[in-house]
């Protein structure tokens, strides 16, 4: 890995523990228990449609790391949920975007759901409790939401940096 790429990585991780960080300050009101957008994982879809999936995730797994040191719950059951969304999320991603049969929009799509999944399974196997599993359909229709708005928002930079050369994503 060069040096320009390795500092841009940085700043990826870095961003994305920004979005993270300034995320966990909104309170978004919703009927399902600790939903977020997910903003952070622009940073990991940029790297994967800027670089390639090892990129992806070293900053998607990286940014869960740090964030979860810099909030005091490195280790916790939140870390946990984070961590087991995030490594389902990345495991998707990649498949997806290796199979050249989604866009962006599929790539973000899968891996906001998986991520979803993956957290609903942790949850399941730490408390032992069933019933969260009932949150799953509703999750998994806001991570379409999600996921498209990463996309968009990523799509958009990605685009903007590369003078048009990802406008066709």
């Amino acid at each position: 890995m060069n040096v320009k790429k390795s500092v841009i990585l940085a700043f990826l991780v870095a961003s994305g523990i920004l979005l993270q960080l300034l995320e966990s300050f909104v309170g978004i009101f919703m009927f399902v228990p600790g939903y977020k957008i997910g903003l952070a994982n622009i940073a990991g879809l940029f790297a994967l449609y800027m670089y390639d999936e090892k990129s992806m995730a070293y900053v998607s797994l990286l940014r869960i790391f740090l964030s979860s040191l810099m909030q005091g719950t490195l280790f916790s059951v939140s870390f946990w949920l984070s961590l087991s969304g995030g490594l389902l999320a990345c495991l998707a991603m990649i498949l997806a975007y290796k199979s050249k049969m989604f866009s962006i929009y599929g790539v973000s799509i899968l891996g906001a759901s998986f991520h979803n999944i993956g957290q609903v399974i942790a949850i399941t196997w730490i408390y032992q409790q069933y019933f969260m599993q009932l949150f799953l359909p509703i999750l998994l229709a806001l991570s379409i939401v999600s996921g498209i708005l990463i996309a968009v928002i990523c799509k958009k930079v990605l685009s903007r940096l590369n003078g048009g050369i990802y406008g066709k994503i």
